[in-house]
């Protein structure tokens, strides 16, 4: 048995290869474009919740606690807050001459420099 391949059957086996992956390729863009514009995954949990007439009134017992440890990390940092609007109200702005004074070169410091 002997095998015999001519020009018209390469032409052919590229044409054929050619169409392969060009379908392919769509296959590929098509998901790669899917997967970009499909919902986050909280939101169509959601919907297929509607959709079962499930409605969430309340967090699952691992959610709530952790957003009420977001609440108190929350109140800790405003009353750091508090704490230096309360310090900068008592202490007066800088200016004048203050000013002159903080920005003033220091004579005897060393800056570091080699000359």
């Amino acid at each position: 048995m002997t095998l015999s391949i001519d020009g018209t059957d390469i032409g052919e086996i590229i044409q054929v290869a050619s169409l392969v992956g060009s379908i392919l390729g769509m296959l590929i863009v098509g998901l790669i474009v899917y997967l970009m514009v499909r919902p986050p995954r909280h939101v169509r949990e959601r919907r297929r919740a509607e959709k079962r007439g499930e409605t969430r009134a309340e967090p699952d017992p691992g959610e709530a606690e952790q957003l009420w440890r977001l609440v108190d990390r929350m109140e800790l940092r405003l009353e750091v807050l508090e704490r230096a609007l309360a310090d900068q109200v008592e202490r007066p702005a800088i200016g004048g001459r203050e000013t002159e004074q903080v920005f003033a070169p220091v004579e005897d410091r060393d800056s570091g420099r080699t000359k």
